[in-house]
């Protein structure tokens, strides 16, 4: 299971990532590994937030549960509560000595813990999430390999993956083929659903991106339809070009109330929430959800 590790101090997530795992890669995002009673478990650190937004997003997009840890309350802590609440995340732990301001949020379902060690303790005791069947995974990061070529990394949100597969990557619908899948750098006949894995791939190399199987349920599209719904913690109007992010995809575009127009394709299922970004406002920059139709 995947968990977002979240606070606008770096320092304090580090340190909470490290209570709990064992690092294993660290670039925009930090990824660290446990044992949670025989349950794999793997926490994620957005590195470069608060400085950056996209780090947050890419963190929650790929989390079954959250962890926020609040060390008094402050604008980012803000942007925080707002993402997770836009996204109707209501699993996971806040850690805070004194109350949030959370109130009609999801946030309102996490557990509370008193200090980092509770939180640990709660952690560990999460029941493993039920997962759906059909393959989805989220690939972060690409490198050639001397001897091997292309290595994608990245984590399995649902189904399973295996060498041989045929895949799509989304959005530009390339098509590749798996040679081989590491998990916790072994090679494995099958990676599964919460499985933080690595493979090599015929085909050419990508970005970030959406893998799938050939016959799939997204979309992909420059417009999207569907219903905006700004956050009431955004008072700013919105102006001008704004980004669109989902599942590692951050779009620059335009909005109206009821669509979407984007500079480049986007994927997405039909009825899925999307978050509206303007990434330059220097006070809260997510600005609410947007619902894809059905």
């Amino acid at each position: 299971m995947f968990v977002a590790v979240l606070s606008d101090k770096p320092e304090l997530r580090e340190k909470f990532c490290k209570m709990v795992g064992a690092e294993t890669s660290k670039a925009e995002l930090a990824f660290y590994s446990a044992d949670a009673g025989g349950k794999p478990l793997t926490l994620i650190d957005p590195v470069l937030f608060p400085e950056k937004v996209q780090p947050l997003l890419y963190s929650l997009s790929m989390a079954d549960y959250v962890v926020v840890l609040a060390d008094g309350v402050t604008p980012k802590l803000g942007e925080i509560i707002v993402a997770v609440n836009c996204l109707k995340m209501d699993k996971g732990i806040i850690v805070s000595a004194s109350p949030l301001p959370v109130a009609g949020t999801t946030l309102e379902k996490f557990d509370k813990a008193a200090d980092l060690e509770a939180a640990k303790a709660k952690l560990m005791a999460f029941p493993q999430p039920e997962y759906r069947q059909e393959f989805v995974a989220l690939v972060d990061r690409i490198e050639n390999v001397k001897s091997v070529g292309n290595v994608a990394h990245g984590v399995i949100r649902s189904g399973t993956l295996k060498p041989h597969d045929k895949l799509f990557v989304l959005p530009e619908k390339k098509e590749i083929e798996v040679r081989s899948v590491q998990v916790d750098g072994k090679d494995v006949p099958e990676a599964s659903a919460g499985a933080l894995f690595s493979m090599a791939f015929r085909g050419d190399p990508f970005e970030r991106g959406i893998l799938v199987p050939m016959r799939n349920e997204f979309e992909i599209g420059n417009i999207v339809n569907g219903r905006f719904s700004k956050t009431p913690f955004f008072r700013d109007e919105l102006k001008g070009k704004i980004h669109a992010y989902s599942n590692l995809q951050f779009v620059e575009g335009h909005m109206t109330e009821n669509d979407l127009t984007l500079g480049q394709p986007i994927a997405y299922e039909k009825g899925e929430i999307m978050l509206v970004v303007d990434a330059s406002n220097q006070k809260l920059r997510i600005a609410g959800p947007f619902q894809s139709k059905w």
